[in-house]
């Protein structure tokens, strides 16, 4: 799994659990691994970095070499992060959390729907998939909170700037591009 946030921080986690930091500059490929295990990450900037072990527990980063994460209480399959500090997960249920917490608070509310894997852009701008594959798109609105786009896909990435993009179950990769000319 890969993380990429909008100030340009890079992290990833590779098949057995162990978690990099890209630090490399112009065409560098310098990694550096950072302590723990996990199996999805998320990064919403330099600060926001949460991430999801194999047992499902869910990490948030510290900054600290001594002690790099800190537990979040809760059960995840996957999350995602944005660089205004907002925090969603889903758990292996399908169900959908979206973090309140603040200080170190451990509040997660529900929201209503059903989704495999999750994205979040923004505030405003959250993305997810469901074991279908049917990818939906978050309203705000909490009558209906989700809409249907079309296409089909496994994972989706959404962007601070609006940007998302998917990949489906063949391996193929799609931006989305709403109403504008494909």
């Amino acid at each position: 799994d890969i993380g990429v946030a909008a100030d340009g921080t890079v992290w990833h986690v590779n098949s057995a659990g162990g978690i990099f930091r890209y630090t490399g500059d112009q065409g560098s490929t310098d990694w550096v691994g950072v302590a723990g295990g996990l199996t999805r990450i998320s990064v919403g900037s330099r600060t926001h970095v949460w991430g999801v072990n194999s047992l499902g527990q869910i990490y948030r980063y510290t900054g600290h070499d001594a002690n790099p994460w800190i537990g979040i209480p809760g059960k995840a399959v996957d999350i995602g992060v944005a660089a205004d500090g907002t925090v969603w997960h889903v758990n292996s249920a399908g169900g959908i959390f979206r973090y309140t917490g603040d200080q170190g608070s451990t509040d997660w509310v529900s929201v209503s729907g059903g989704l495999s894997r999750i994205s979040v852009g923004s505030r405003t701008n959250v993305w997810g998939v469901n074991s279908s594959d049917q990818i939906y798109r978050y309203t705000g609105h909490d009558a209906n909170p989700w809409t249907g786009i079309p296409g089909g896909a496994v994972d989706v990435g959404a962007a601070a700037d609006g940007t998302v993009w998917v990949v489906n179950s063949a391996g193929g990769i799609f931006r989305y591009t709403g109403d504008q000319p494909s």
